[in-house]
């Protein structure tokens, strides 16, 4: 998959710079210029904040080069895009976003999760807590004020290969 977006891609947006510091960020750039059949600008994009011009400003018209673009799924009759599924958790309030956390990483280990990403309460706290996992790669943040009119309740969107995706088993690690 990972070959397959580098192939196609016009643009490489390096997310969680701050995470991998200088070492990590020059080890990704490598990766990605060994893997790249063409050069490809790399953009460090910190906490998600891009100006949209960037991305949606390229005007790259990449359907008009796509034999340039090989794909691992050409020719291949039983690709599809629907190995993947994903189920969407309600949370009732929380007594610590430490909770939540633990809960996401013994998900991730034991039902093969690719992805979670949502907003949670918790107790005492007038902020709504900004899930995203990755795997067991967990991050929380508090990122804004409940509004007066929302119900404080958490969701939570779970991603997994379709194989893999059992939501009562989810459902139950999530809520404990």
């Amino acid at each position: 998959m990972f070959e397959d977006q580098i192939s196609c891609a016009d643009l490489i947006l390096l997310t969680k710079p701050d995470l991998a510091g200088a070492e990590g960020i020059a080890k990704a750039k490598a990766v990605i210029a060994a893997e790249a059949p063409r050069s490809l600008p790399v953009i460090e994009v910190a906490d998600g904040h891009i100006d949209p011009r960037v991305v949606l400003g390229l005007e790259a018209a990449a359907e008009d080069d796509l034999h340039a673009r090989p794909s691992h799924h050409d020719g291949v009759p039983e690709h599809d895009h629907e190995d993947f599924d994903s189920v969407v958790i309600g949370l009732d309030e929380l007594e610590s976003p430490e909770s939540l956390i633990k809960r996401i990483e013994i998900l991730a280990e034991r039902q093969n999760i690719l992805r979670v990403k949502g907003y949670a309460a918790v107790k005492g706290k007038p902020m709504r807590l900004l899930v995203q996992a990755v795997g067991a790669r967990v991050r929380a943040q508090y990122d804004r004020p409940w509004a007066p009119d929302e119900m404080r309740m958490g969701r939570v969107v779970v991603i997994a290969e379709h194989d893999h995706i059992d939501r009562n088993a989810i459902e139950s690690t999530l809520k404990g």
